[in-house]
């Protein structure tokens, strides 16, 4: 085994002995060079050389010398070299004036003025030497393995902290040629940043295209606003350049950026929504200091509510969830959230089905719910077309057992996750998304008529909102996928357009609206997801930031042509969503969080919905399918009030 396979442990040991011996031999040179001879200390000196590798450890220690990974050193890092090597210096010479005279028994220890300024010279030069030439010997192995290896033209945009970074850490990888910095500041042009010239401003990534081809661009513009980063993006579709992403600064500085870190430009960079600070009363009103069960707590949807639901210090968490496997990974993510950061929020993960009332009952009573979010759902259009009769049974059934349950044991809040599929819907996911909707409503109006006097009622809230970002299924990664692989692009329809939002921000929003309360039975609330987003122009838009051409535009030789097919319609999918009813619609206290005055059925009516839709009724698929959609397609109902 070479010292180059050995654990990282033993590494660090090494560094620590090499470390010792170098103060020692520094402190040598230190006095030689002052007396130009071949020095040899006195009895009394000989602690000089004591007291140097006994400070040396804890200084060194303290300033992170042994945890930087030597290899990918950068400037930081020889920084706190710096750093510590004077701060060793200043206290070994305070210590050898005052308190080592009078621990050894001596008037005053000699030693020249000059000493402890070629100590920190030859100091610093012995261990910054150390680690560049272990640092080199590292690069140079490295080097002899990836000589063959293809590499990659890149350009850096940004010559700013997040690109020196950049540049400091992809220096070292043999998978990439760094070709210089594109930034748009001029005083930076035709300067050098870590070695690397700053080649001009945006204008230049064509010229440099013209003559190396394939190119990528790696975005370090992390403090631009997010309409600065969408017109740059735009900039660059055109310009058949592969466009990529860099992870966080913290990521950046913290360890070597491999070429697998580098993502591709999603479409949270393309869309540059605006943020909205969240309004942490809102946030915290039904969760700090509670109980709280998500349902479907192990999906998309479910598990960065509980990611974001256990930063607001409820007493615990019931992950309720079906799948095992799901509920593994999120129960276990959680837990070490908690080691982490030392948080004391219970976390209970439960198997079990909201088809199963009874579970669903014992859930909530066992552990005194107070606030249920209800992210359990078949969610996928073309899976529930052919699977109609699990679609009723979980989204419909399911639905009215956690909302009964909520109700008869009188927990404060109940949030269904609703969609903008359950608004005018034309396929079966979005029926029974509706009827569950319809559901809510008439099981808060009906418990409000029957208990006029009980003080505590259930706050009962609907939530609706279009396509996440990074949820399971999401049309981006499928993109991405087929682009990776040369194409074709799948579309079903030239014309189809969808609301957008990341996961992070409609969690966010849904824990906020749940707190606000329009003094109704029941509260519909929308998401305001901007305007829609054509799917085509999103699929060109990925295509072209992938440094590839569409088929259908003009021929270039020697160019990678992607091309887009259409498949048409699938059964009960929209070519345009839509996420209210009416034309009733209220601004609330959040800015993002829109309310609508909707028509709901009476209960009695619901009822009959359900009875027919029961298991027991043994209807075949089709005519289960025309059922729902007729109740779905009833607008004559009574306004929520």
């Amino acid at each position: 085994m070479s010292i180059f396979d050995i654990s990282r442990r033993k590494k660090q040991a090494l560094m620590i002995v090499t470390d010792i011996f170098l103060v020692i031999l520094s402190l040598w040179l230190a006095f030689a060079l002052r007396l130009s001879e071949w020095f040899w200390p006195s009895e009394s000196q000989l602690w000089l050389f004591v007291l140097g590798p006994i400070l040396a450890l804890p200084v060194f220690i303290k300033f992170g010398l042994y945890r930087a990974v030597i290899r990918y050193i950068g400037h930081r890092a020889m920084l706190a070299i710096v750093q510590a090597i004077t701060m060793l210096v200043l206290i070994w010479l305070v210590i050898a004036i005052t308190l080592l005279p009078l621990y050894i028994g001596v008037e005053k220890l000699w030693f020249p003025r000059s000493v402890p300024i070629l100590f920190w010279m030859t100091l610093l030069l012995t261990v910054g030497s150390s680690r560049q030439a272990v640092r080199w010997l590292l690069s140079s192995r490295s080097s002899s393995k990836n000589f063959l290896r293809p590499q990659k033209n890149v350009l850096i945009y940004g010559a700013g902290r997040a690109g020196l970074e950049l540049a400091t850490s992809l220096s070292h990888n043999k998978d990439i040629r760094l070709l210089g910095f594109i930034d748009d500041d001029r005083s930076l042009h035709n300067h050098y940043v870590q070695n690397l010239e700053v080649l001009g401003d945006r204008t230049e990534i064509e010229k440099i295209r013209a003559k190396i081809n394939p190119l990528e661009v790696l975005l370090a513009t992390q403090n631009t606003s997010d309409e600065e980063r969408k017109e740059l993006l735009k900039y660059l579709e055109t310009k058949r350049v592969t466009v990529r992403t860099i992870p966080s600064l913290a990521d950046i500085t913290s360890r070597a950026v491999t070429r697998d870190d580098l993502r591709d430009v999603d479409i949270s960079d393309l869309l540059a929504r605006k943020e909205v600070a969240p309004n942490q009363k809102l946030l915290a009103a039904c969760i700090s200091n509670k109980k709280i069960l998500v349902t479907g707590a192990g999906g998309s949807i479910g598990s960065e509510l509980c990611r974001q639901i256990l930063t607001l210090k409820p007493v615990l968490i019931v992950l309720f969830e079906h799948s095992e496997l799901n509920l593994y990974k999120i129960n276990t993510e959680l837990v070490n959230q908690c080691i982490s950061t030392d948080c004391k929020v219970k976390i209970i993960p439960l198997l079990g089905s909201i088809t199963n009332k009874q579970r669903v009952e014992d859930t909530i009573k066992n552990f005194e719910i107070n606030t249920i979010y209800h992210a359990a759902a078949y969610k996928h259009v073309a899976l529930i077309e052919n699977n109609i009769e699990e679609g009723v049974l979980n989204n419909i059934f399911g639905t009215y057992n956690v909302a009964r349950a909520a109700l008869d044991l009188q927990i404060e809040n109940f949030i269904l996750i609703s969609t903008d599929k359950a608004v005018r819907p034309t396929s079966v996911m979005g029926a029974t998304k509706r009827i569950a909707e319809l559901i809510i409503q008439g099981l808060a109006q009906k418990s409000k008529s029957e208990h006029i006097d009980r003080k505590k009622t259930t706050h009962m809230v609907i939530v609706r909102f279009g396509n996440v970002l990074g949820s399971s299924g999401s049309v981006i990664p499928l993109f991405q996928k087929q682009i990776a692989c040369g194409g074709p692009i799948t579309i079903t329809h030239p014309e189809v357009t969808r609301y957008f939002m990341t996961i992070s921000e409609a969690s966010q929003l849904v824990l906020q609206a749940s707190s606000i309360n329009f003094g109704k039975n029941c509260s519909i609330f929308a998401l305001n997801m901007g305007d829609p987003v054509s799917i085509l122009s999103l699929a060109k838009q990925l295509v072209y930031l992938s440094g590839h051409m569409l088929k259908t535009d003009e021929n270039i030789k020697g160019e990678s042509c992607i091309e887009i097919q259409y498949t048409g319609l699938q059964k009960g999918e929209k070519i345009h969503e839509e996420l209210f009813i009416g034309d009733n619609i209220t601004s609330t206290e959040h800015p993002m969080i829109l309310a609508a005055q909707e028509s709901f059925c009476e209960w009695t009516k619901v009822e009959k919905i359900l009875e027919q839709l029961k298991p027991q009724q043994n209807l075949n698929a089709e005519k289960m399918r025309q059922l729902l959609l007729q109740y779905t397609a009833d607008s004559t109902h009574k306004k929520n009030s």
